[in-house]
């Protein structure tokens, strides 16, 4: 199967920095180079980029409405559309923070759509590298308490714009789009995926949710998606898209198992930017200041 571009096998437009930079993290750790704007690259700035694997923008779509993003989210489609990249991932967060108020996947799905026609979306949720776990269709999160069902999960169904109340990911996407969606479980991953595609499309899905639990799940599904990127050349998802394409390349050959990267090594002080709001966060950054690390607050 050709390529739509030699060279970028995908490339993503996120729903927020710290989510878009996390594609760029897997896609680098695995030895493929990868680039990260906060908006459209020029001519000049993108030619010094030609060679990357990988190239991504990062948005505020997770937490603007529908009218932000029909008014700003085409546009951005149809600039990484012209790079031809072999997909097109729109990136949303592991727990699938979204509702029809704010950061509407559904809303989103539609406007790339609208841009890169496909067959059908895949959307691939789960990356259990992050402790995010999908079976069956329904989500599950890790905590520090331990892993629980997205509609249960101590952070996610109290979030204070988004809360979860339905672990099953069709049935939360159902309130914001009317494209009619089909599961392919893991049942399926384990003995015909393709298959029950062909059987989904059949029936008329346009949205396909994809569970992964482990490596095997997690490769069949990246196999699926590049298997299938000509006619379905949009991709919805987490980071779990780039482990996936990864483990699946990985298994095949296609690209080489990349070393760990090592330290860099000894200095006297050292950055650290966290563009992020969660508990977890918060707690990780009072653990620095407890320690020596001085915070500074910036308004972006």
């Amino acid at each position: 199967m050709t390529d739509r571009r030699n060279g970028l096998r995908i490339a993503w437009l996120g729903d927020d920095f710290t989510g878009s930079a996390a594609v760029m993290e897997v896609l680098a750790f695995a030895g493929l180079p990868s680039v990260l704007f906060t908006q459209v690259p020029g001519p000049d700035l993108l030619a010094r980029f030609a060679d990357v694997a990988g190239l991504g923008i990062a948005t505020t779509a997770r937490a603007e409405g529908p009218d932000w993003m029909a008014a700003h989210l085409p546009g951005l489609f149809r600039a990484l559309d012209a790079l031809d990249p072999a997909l097109i991932h729109y990136k949303i967060c592991s727990t699938f923070d979204s509702a029809p108020h704010a950061g509407s996947i559904g809303a989103a799905i539609a406007a790339g759509l609208a841009v890169r026609p496909s067959e059908a979306v895949a959307l691939l949720t789960a990356a259990p590298a992050m402790r995010r776990y999908q079976a069956f269709g329904h989500l599950f999160a890790g905590a520090p308490g331990g892993v629980f069902r997205l509609d249960r999960h101590p952070v996610m169904a109290h979030h204070p714009v988004t809360p979860m109340a339905e672990s099953d990911l069709l049935a939360h996407l159902a309130a914001q789009t009317d494209l009619p969606g089909a599961l392919i479980d893991l049942e399926a991953l384990a003995t015909d995926p393709q298959a029950r595609l062909e059987a989904a499309l059949a029936g008329g899905a346009r949205i396909l949710s994809i569970d992964s639990m482990e490596p095997g799940s997690e490769a069949a599904a990246g196999a699926l998606i590049w298997h299938n990127r000509a006619r379905m050349g949009l991709v919805a998802g987490s980071q779990g898209v780039e482990y996936a394409l990864v483990r699946h390349w990985q298994r095949t050959g296609e690209i080489p198992t990349a070393a760990p990267p090592g330290s860099a090594g000894a200095v006297d002080r050292i950055a650290v930017v966290s563009g992020s709001v969660s508990p977890v966060t918060a707690a990780q950054l009072a653990w620095a200041e407890g320690r020596g690390f001085a915070l500074l607050l910036f308004d972006a």
